[in-house]
């Protein structure tokens, strides 16, 4: 064990410094350092994950503000002393109960403790400056550039807006932006094999009060909790009663609709909430077969089923690349839940939102297309197929849907409109496909096509 110090705001820098500068991922840098420091605290932890979320949900906006205040943009500075800066505005904007005086002092010691010690005074005018003029904010006007605005405020690469307004139209483009940046309460999903939602909303009523347990959207199973904390401690966690899952993904098995009995394959399942649910809606009867291709991810879907009491949900190794014999169409339902870009999620991983480039996008498709190929096999004469992804990107969803009714004449696109939880929003399914576009701190963005074989 290291026994280091804890300095929340220098751990923040150094974690942000490697997602923008080395490609690195917040929530495996994160993971990474509280492992290595299981003497700093729970307060501690959350100020460092606080601090690193808020900086990549808006760092664009952030980058914006200091270069109002500074004669030297952001893109010329030292990387070190940009993240300062960026980490303290995140603080004054946004974290209002450290005071102002203390982030200033805190940015400064960073700088002096650092090699850039001789740019202290140059954060501390920059600083003193903002809170001087009351934190005052500029980026585009609406009026003159519109996707430009919307980039810099809501902290959208221009080019995923771009895409949206051509495929969403502009009304939707403004939503996305809008809601993407707002953060979502715990979303549970009730285990109904356990307890009844009525019965499991009064026992989480009873420990966070009426006002933090809220009914989900439109699944009858959904819960969303305000303030939970540490609840993987809780009875009500630790004896399977609930499981964490977005509303958005609990759609998707309801559009599968699996039924008592049936053999259900999910293809690519982990971290295997898809499964679980799919397992729970057939009452523990028939199989679900789980795959992954890393064996730890096996693990840890074997762990979810014990915990909910699921034994006909059967975790095992598979790609979903590689056709194998015993699959030919040998599946009631088939789920692939495929690789994608995740652009319906980078409220919860911002850091998709850096990474990410078109290139990276257009390449993923092909992928998808040789695992559209290997579902198709495995389904049964009469059987279904259900096509997901958690990305808002016409080129991994609508685009293949085109491509894989024209390559499978044996199937046919089938409308989900009989399946969809009642209160989910109609406007958005289609005879082909549903697309879940998130509302607010409602769902995650994401995109549903169901076939059947003919």
């Amino acid at each position: 064990m290291n026994n280091k110090p804890c300095n929340e705001r220098k751990e923040a820098v150094e974690i942000l410094l490697k997602v923008f500068q080395e490609g690195a991922y917040s929530s495996i840098l994160l993971q990474q350092t509280f492992n290595t420091h299981p003497e700093w605290n729970t307060r501690q932890k959350a100020l460092i994950a606080n601090l690193v979320y808020t900086v990549l949900t808006h760092y664009l906006r952030l980058e914006c503000m200091v270069d109002l205040y500074s004669k030297t943009p952001v893109c010329k500075m030292e990387p070190y002393v940009a993240m300062v800066l960026m980490v303290s505005a995140a603080q004054f904007l946004w974290m209002d109960k450290i005071p102002q005086s203390a982030v200033v002092d805190e940015a400064v010691k960073l700088i002096t403790k650092s090699p850039h010690r001789r740019l202290s005074g140059f954060v501390n005018a920059i600083l003193r400056t903002m809170l001087r003029e009351n934190l005052r904010e500029s980026w585009p006007e609406a009026g003159t550039d519109l996707l430009e605005h919307l980039s810099v405020r809501y902290s959208i690469p221009r080019w995923i807006l771009e895409m949206w307004e051509k495929t969403y139209g502009l009304d939707q483009t403004k939503k996305l932006a809008q809601y993407l940046t707002i953060p979502r309460n715990l979303s549970i999903r009730c285990n109904t094999l356990k307890i009844t939602r009525n019965e499991l909303e009064d026992k989480l009523t009873q420990r966070l009060g009426a006002e933090n347990v809220h009914r989900g959207k439109c699944c009858p199973e959904s819960l969303i909790l305000e303030g939970a904390g540490n609840f993987a401690a809780w009875p009500e966690f630790v004896e399977g009663l609930f499981t964490v899952q977005d509303e958005s993904s609990m759609v998707c098995a309801h559009v599968l609709n699996p039924q008592p009995g049936e053999k259900v394959l999910d293809m690519c399942a982990a971290p295997g909430g898809k499964s679980s649910h799919m397992a729970q809606l057939m009452k523990n009867k028939g199989l679900v077969c789980s795959r992954d291709v890393h064996e730890h991810k096996i693990k840890l879907m074997q762990t979810t089923a014990k915990r909910l009491g699921l034994d006909m949900m059967k975790p095992e190794l598979g790609d979903a690349l590689v056709a194998k014999d015993s699959d030919h169409e040998a599946w009631d339902r088939v789920l692939l839940d495929a690789p994608c870009s995740g652009l319906g999620i980078i409220r919860n991983k911002p850091d998709l939102k850096i990474h990410k480039s078109m290139k990276e996008l257009q390449e993923l498709v092909p992928l998808q297309r040789q695992m559209l190929d290997r579902a198709a096999d495995c389904v049964r004469s009469g059987g279904v197929l259900v096509y997901s992804t958690c990305t808002l990107h016409p080129g991994e969803n609508e685009e293949n849907v085109a491509w894989f009714l024209a390559r499978h004449p044996e199937f046919q696109a089938v409308s989900a409109a009989d399946c969809v939880p009642e209160g989910f929003p109609m406007g958005q399914v289609t005879e082909q496909y549903t697309y879940v576009f998130p509302e607010k701190e409602y769902f995650d963005g994401f995109f549903i096509a169901k076939f059947r074989k003919r």
